[in-house]
């Protein structure tokens, strides 16, 4: 009976696995590797660069049109514990971290490198200002999430991003909601409004800025096909057939 026990907990334990969530975080942390083939001018980050940490790609880019590599600033790899890699910006001061930073109305795409889909949890976020954000309204600008499924479809999730408390800039975290917390992406884009006190635009002000860092996400392994199962569920029937057989011969008299 304990050989059965076994058997039945390794079969389905490999049942269970065939949909076991995986949680990753993007920390922007070590081990980021930035190819110098695909991002030379590391941590500074242009149009079309790209770089990498566990199983995911991060490509910043540029919605302009004529953006060109090499040429377009629109991110940054800032360590938090030194505020002058935050260079001509000013960064949230609540993280010593190393986090990403979006500049002059960058994008930034995200996605695996398996292409598998994945769901997104939450992250932290703040806006980036200027010089001066002594200035800048109580809602200083808007992020907004851009998932795109396997199939095409687009959905948004948006989130505001607060103005300077007691004259400085925050990370604040976000959780997802809704039908964006429980849809599968392929792809994800996160881009920025810079707000007045009366409205917010995108990619027309270069100020479109903001911080991001320890993006939680869930990958998801897919589901067996209907021939897996049955070629699973045949297993546990050949090994209860084979414990009966064991036990029939085990009680058979000795001739």
């Amino acid at each position: 009976m304990k050989k059965l026990c076994r058997y039945l907990a390794v079969a389905a334990a490999l049942v269970s696995c065939a949909g076991l969530a995986h949680a990753d975080v993007i920390d922007f942390e070590k081990p980021v590797t930035a190819d110098n083939s695909y991002a030379p001018f590391a941590p500074l980050l242009t149009h079309g660069d790209e770089f990498y940490q566990g199983n995911f790609y991060l490509d910043p880019f540029s919605n302009v049109p004529g953006a060109k590599p090499g040429a377009d600033l629109v991110g940054a790899l800032v360590n938090g514990s030194d505020l002058s890699t935050c260079f001509s910006v000013a960064c949230p001061t609540n993280n010593a971290s190393t986090f990403y930073t979006s500049l002059n109305d960058g994008v930034l795409a995200l996605g695996r490198l398996d292409n598998k889909t994945f769901t997104v949890n939450s992250f932290d976020a703040s806006f980036l200002g200027g010089a001066d954000i002594g200035t800048l309204p109580a809602v200083s600008g808007l992020l907004r999430l851009q998932g795109i499924t396997a199939a095409g479809a687009s959905l948004t999730q948006t989130y505001q991003l607060a103005g300077p408390s007691g004259g400085a800039l925050s990370f604040a975290s976000y959780a997802t909601s809704g039908i964006f917390a429980t849809t599968q992406f392929q792809s994800l884009y996160a881009f920025g409004f810079a707000c007045d006190t009366q409205t917010c635009s995108a990619f027309s002000t270069n100020r479109g800025q903001f911080a991001l860092d320890n993006i939680q996400l869930t990958s998801v392994t897919a589901v067996p096909e209907p021939e897996t199962w049955a070629l699973m569920l045949m297993g546990l029937a050949g090994v209860g057939a084979l414990r009966r057989r064991q036990r029939a011969a085990a009680t058979r008299p000795i001739v």
